[in-house]
């Protein structure tokens, strides 16, 4: 088929949140791998409201604050890939209209497991952060993002950094207003910038640690409940994260390429046959 007829889109989240920045990043770089550099941004709070021409709209992430944007707009073509929805009541009351876009492609287990729960054709793709290109040009420079950080929703892990000396802090709650569009982007790629070279990241930031891991920088990645939080369903492997600060294990800073190479190739080949059919081919999906 003929891309250049359609009109693509990526989601951006009005949040102080610049994680949610970088999913908007990851998947430019997608659309980008497929040589589509016009496309256009939609608030991911804003979905109903969207009035513009008609979009093909990758719709990854994390879904959503004001429920009431909820379905989208039938200007709206959506791509579900890399789907995470934070509110089952959002999945049972309008099922009928994932039935319609399905099957939908699931950053994790748990909603892929929702999805299934009312009859919803779905598979898991993963994030499509972990899609980022490998880099391989190292630096001595450490990071610490979000770790004992007042200013971020993520509860504090109470980490005792007084050792971490020569790491420099970071976090991803920009301090912009959250419509500044374009200023937030440009944070986000400074900050994937830092992370693409850095020696060692230590993080509680899962948009944080799973670009790290695509871009084959060592991290370690600590949350208060890695061991129950569903949004890491499926993807543990991946982070292979830990839950205390004080249990730190040095040998979790890297984990086995293969599994990020077959799951980076597997991300790539569902986006390029996703945008280049006019029907998801649900068997090739789930085959992958």
């Amino acid at each position: 088929m003929n891309l250049d007829n359609k009109k693509y889109g990526v989601i951006w989240a009005s949040t102080l949140n610049l994680g949610d920045d970088i999913q908007t990043l990851a998947a430019i770089h997608l659309l980008q791998e497929n040589n589509i550099v016009d496309y256009t941004f939609v608030d991911r709070e804003r979905l109903k409201s969207y009035k513009g021409e008609l979009v093909h709209l990758v719709m990854n992430g994390w879904f959503t604050h004001d429920k009431s944007q909820f379905p989208p707009s039938n200007k709206i073509i959506p791509i579900f890939i890399s789907f995470h929805c934070a509110d089952p009541k959002l999945v049972k009351l309008h099922a009928k209209y994932f039935k319609k876009w399905a099957p939908i492609g699931c950053r994790d287990v748990s909603t892929l497991n929702l999805m299934k729960k009312y009859d919803i054709p779905a598979y898991f793709s993963g994030c499509l952060t972990l899609a980022f290109n490998e880099c391989n040009v190292a630096s001595n420079k450490n990071y610490i993002v979000d770790i004992n950080n007042k200013d971020s929703y993520i509860p504090n892990i109470q980490a005792d950094i007084s050792n971490y000396t020569d790491f420099q802090t970071i976090n991803h709650t920009t301090k912009l207003n959250k419509f500044n569009r374009d200023g937030k982007l440009a944070a986000a790629e400074g900050l994937l910038n830092k992370y693409r070279s850095a020696n060692l990241v230590v993080t509680s930031r899962i948009h944080c640690a799973m670009p790290c891991r695509a871009f084959n920088t060592d991290v370690l990645f600590i949350y208060h409940n890695y061991n129950t939080d569903k949004r890491f369903s499926g993807i543990k492997s991946y982070l292979n994260g830990q839950s205390g600060w004080d249990e730190i294990d040095e040998s979790k800073k890297a984990i086995d390429r293969s599994d990020i190479n077959n799951i980076r190739h597997r991300i790539k080949d569902m986006f390029t046959h996703i945008i280049q059919h006019e029907t998801t081919d649900y068997k090739f999906l789930m085959g992958r």
